[in-house]
């Protein structure tokens, strides 16, 4: 009896577990309100996990992979060069082009080539008071005179800077001035009502108004170089100024007891060779390089092989290949206006001295030629002071 009890408790117990479990999962999802007849819900634990669809869609960022680090180029020897039998040519370089030029694509240290003509203006376009010549270590300026040299080697550094500047300008004026102006057009066009012809000229600061367009490149151009070329007349007034001093003092400086000089009608040096004056000391615009570099000396023309003598006595402090100069020599000739004086002689096709050599006044040093930056033979001729520069035609 108490077994028949017993399952029939569990039974019912079973059945209504059973009939409250279906009640629960026939709720509504939206609100969670029961039907009627049927018990409110329950909290039971739902069998499966719901979710929401259709998912929504997730943008992740792009995340871009770190650049990898360059790599160095590889090292490209290049293969010694035969040596050549031209005079004039630097020891273990190519063999020279035209105008005794080495091949040479950059600037290089001053023993060896030198830059090519494109390299040149490549280099001055990043540096338009760039040296496209070797640079000889100079003194400290520690006198009144040689401080007036050092001014005038800054002077005309600086000239050559604004040279450079207002060459570069003028060709961007000029492919400005070339482009056709929208901009313009259309207000000829509205004013005038599309005759060119009728439209009154457009001053440079209505231009200027008119910001990038052709026309307003044009207005800025034309203002920079107007105020380049206001600086550049005032540098060059300084260099006369500075050039007429210092000339003057060359002429008034005695030449050291020591180092005798050979003159000639009271000149101070004596002529390297009897040759025709082509380019004079000072800025110039270079016949190789096609920029405004500074010539620190003279050019003397004369045949290829024309003995080249020195002006003074002295010793040689330099004597090979020098860059852009070619065969160069230097001769220290002592003090003299309280600075190293010293003669340096370019482009010659043979060195007859060596560094070291002691040399008298009118002996032969070399002979003329066209090696380095040369257009032709002539002899490229310096006369330095504390090895800068000044113009040697008051010297000699």
């Amino acid at each position: 009896m108490r077994r028949r009890w017993r399952r029939r408790t569990a039974l019912v117990a079973a059945t209504t577990a059973a009939t409250l479990t279906v009640t629960a999962w026939s709720l509504p999802a939206s609100t969670g309100e029961a039907t009627a007849g049927t018990i409110g819900p329950l909290p039971l634990p739902s069998p499966l996990l719901s979710l929401p669809l259709p998912l929504p869609s997730v943008t992740l960022p792009t995340v871009e992979p770190p650049p990898l680090p360059a790599l160095p180029p590889p090292i490209r020897r290049s293969p010694t060069p035969a040596p050549t039998s031209r005079p004039g040519t630097p020891p273990g370089s190519a063999p020279s082009t035209a105008a005794g030029a080495p091949p040479s694509a950059a600037p290089v240290s001053p023993g060896g080539p030198f830059p090519s003509p494109g390299s040149a203006a490549a280099s001055i376009g990043a540096d338009p008071g760039a040296d496209l010549y070797p640079q000889p270590p100079v003194d400290a300026a520690t006198t009144p005179q040689a401080r007036q040299v050092a001014r005038l080697a800054d002077v005309q550094h600086r000239i050559q800077y604004l040279q450079n500047i207002l060459a570069r300008t003028r060709d961007d004026l000029a492919r400005a001035q070339r482009e056709p102006d929208p901009v313009l057009q259309l207000l000829t066009a509205l004013t005038t009502g599309g005759d060119p012809a009728a439209a009154p000229p457009i001053a440079v600061a209505d231009s200027a108004n008119l910001v990038d367009t052709p026309t307003g490149r044009a207005a800025a151009l034309s203002a920079a170089i107007a105020s380049g070329q206001a600086e550049l007349a005032r540098r060059q007034q300084d260099e006369s100024r500075i050039r007429r001093e210092i000339d003057l003092a060359a002429r008034r400086a005695a030449i050291p007891a020591q180092a005798p000089a050979r003159t000639r009608g009271g000149a101070r040096l004596g002529q390297p060779l009897a040759g025709r004056l082509t380019s004079r000391f000072g800025v110039r615009f270079d016949p190789y390089y096609h920029v405004w570099q500074l010539h620190p000396g003279v050019d003397l023309a004369a045949p290829v092989g024309t003995p080249i003598v020195a002006a003074a006595d002295g010793r040689v402090t330099r004597a090979g290949w020098y860059g852009g100069y070619g065969n160069y020599t230097c001769v220290d000739h002592g003090r003299a206006d309280g600075q190293r004086l010293s003669t340096c002689y370019g482009h010659q096709s043979r060195l007859l001295v060596s560094p070291g050599q002691r040399v008298r006044a009118g002996q032969v040093i070399g002979l003329v030629g066209s090696t380095g930056a040369s257009t032709g033979p002539h002899l490229h001729f310096e006369v330095r002071l504390g090895g800068r520069a000044v113009d040697p035609l008051p010297w000699i």
